[in-house]
């Protein structure tokens, strides 16, 4: 394994003479940041095409020499400085793409924020984090002139004003040089479905960088594919990790600002991708839209949300083993993964922990066979400094070491005094022919504490009514997991990373 991870690396050009010395030479000039990794990138592999999106085509060299030139013009003209804090509210384009590099490349700390927040969010954000600067998505200059941050602001693009666009193209001939830098945080924003979004912050570097990577390179075989469709956000740490991951093999990486599984499809199928980085819910769209224009794709990366096993048979049966679930969470980062080959035997699994982490199930002393229990992660690149992280979510371990998740702690639902979870019976739901979508939550009961409450999406819709699948969930599921509740919507309610919103819901 160790022979053949050292071949993958010398293939990316990382583990040869010059790849070392491009290595030594970004650090020593540059220091350990973000910009590093994008500087290696253009001196490797410069006339590669690095970043496609609706506006524009960059190479490796021409993303680097835009983004130190927008480093130097937030230098000069805002003054930003090492351990300001900038904030970055941008979907996914070439902007913010470079904003990212600049803003860490001048020693700041990096802040990447929902662009679809509330007005009260960011003012609350504001309040508790105070940024010494914003870059913004121009479809909120509103907002952000509304809670008088406007002094503080500049737009990814304006046609006239000054914007992060406008300044990444000016020259720097006559430019003072940016000098090396101590690395700043870069700190995505957790949550927000159930209150105010908290900062989930880590530092750049090489050696809590490389188990991921290595992970993604010996399991998953990222450097053999050249194209990549990033449509997660890459204000979401998922997404962000997939831009470094493609920056780091050299890939050429499509971005689209918003995803449309017509346009994805589209995309895919024009542009023959090999590799794409999804929520579920997007996968789901476009499967149901045209399996036939996914047929490019060789890895299906997807993250950021539960993988629903229905939609993993679907994807299995259709495309072929070529989907990997990605578990992680913004504090622990990418630390579980599931192939393709246990998909296939257990495509409601998680899998297991990639080299460098470590897992506990946290449960009450349970006797059964795989106790349930809070899953807790500790690895050198969390957020906790190798400490214990609680993630929130309820799992269990089988035999063999395969980790399965059965919903949120704080989702769990005692009824009768049998501890029972809404994950469970959602995905026996979703097993039905006739259920596109569906959300399992607890509801008070006068008898029971509480009992379930299934609100499903149906298709066609009128196919099914409450009868019909209590009869068909009878011989499935035990007693108490029957919902006293069955509701028929037309939608469920979803945030913009693709996750179901209780909350609303």
């Amino acid at each position: 394994m160790i022979v053949t991870l050292l071949r993958k690396l010398y293939r990316t050009r990382l583990l040869t003479f010059v790849g070392l010395y491009r290595l030594l030479e970004a650090i020593w000039t540059t220091g350990v940041n973000l910009m590093a990794l994008l500087q290696i990138a253009a001196k490797l592999h410069s006339e590669r095409i690095a970043v496609i999106d609706e506006r524009e085509e960059l190479t490796y060299l021409r993303l680097w020499q835009q983004a130190e030139a927008l480093a130097v013009g937030l230098r000069n003209e805002c003054g930003i400085q090492p351990r300001q804090k900038v904030a970055i509210a941008c979907r996914n384009h070439a902007a913010a793409i470079k904003a990212i590099f600049a803003v860490s490349r001048l020693g700041a700390d990096v802040f990447l924020i929902n662009p679809e927040m509330s007005a009260d969010q960011i003012q609350a954000i504001e309040h508790q984090l105070h940024f010494d600067y914003y870059l913004h998505d121009p479809e909120i200059s509103p907002l952000i002139d509304a809670l008088s941050l406007g002094h503080k602001a500049i737009p990814a693009y304006h046609p006239t004003s000054t914007s992060v666009d406008q300044i990444s193209l000016a020259s720097q001939a006559t430019a003072t040089p940016l000098h090396k830098v101590k690395t700043g945080k870069v700190v995505v924003m957790t949550g927000g479905t159930t209150g105010l979004p908290k900062p989930a912050s880590r530092k750049p570097s090489l050696f809590n960088f490389l188990p991921p990577f290595i992970a993604l390179l010996s399991q998953v075989h990222l450097d053999q594919y050249r194209t990549v469709y990033i449509a997660t956000p890459i204000y979401h740490g998922f997404g962000l990790a997939a831009l470094l991951i493609g920056v780091t093999l050299g890939a050429q990486q499509y971005f689209t600002q918003r995803f449309d599984a017509d346009r994805a499809c589209d995309l895919i199928a024009q542009e023959r991708i090999e590799v794409i980085t999804l929520v579920p819910l997007m996968l789901g769209r476009m499967l149901n839209h045209d399996p036939e224009a996914l047929s490019s794709l060789r890895r299906i990366l997807s993250g950021g949300a539960p993988l629903q096993p229905a939609l993993a048979q679907a994807t299995l049966k259709q495309l072929g083993p070529v989907l990997f679930n990605l578990y992680g969470t913004s504090e622990a980062g990418f630390c579980i993964l599931a192939a393709p080959e246990l998909l296939q035997r257990h495509p409601e699994s998680i899998g297991k922990p990639i080299v460098g982490v470590q897992v506990q199930i946290q449960h009450d002393g349970s006797q059964q066979q795989h106790p349930k229990g809070q899953l807790c992660i500790r690895s050198t690149w969390s957020t906790g400094s190798n400490q214990w992280i609680k993630t929130g979510d309820l799992a269990y371990r089988d035999i063999q070491g395969n980790l399965f998740l059965c919903g949120r702690v704080d989702d769990m639902v005692v009824s009768g005094g049998e501890n029972v979870y809404p994950q469970e019976l959602e995905n026996v739901l979703l097993q039905h022919p006739n259920i596109d979508a569906v959300a399992v939550l607890g509801i008070p009961d006068p008898d029971f504490g509480q009992r379930l409450k299934a609100v499903i999406i149906s298709s066609p819709p009128q196919s099914l009514d409450q009868s019909i699948l209590l009869a068909w969930l009878k011989p499935r599921v035990a007693r108490y997991q029957m919902p006293a509740v069955i509701e028929f919507r037309q939608e469920l309610p979803y945030t913009s990373l693709g996750k179901l919103n209780r909350k609303a819901l």
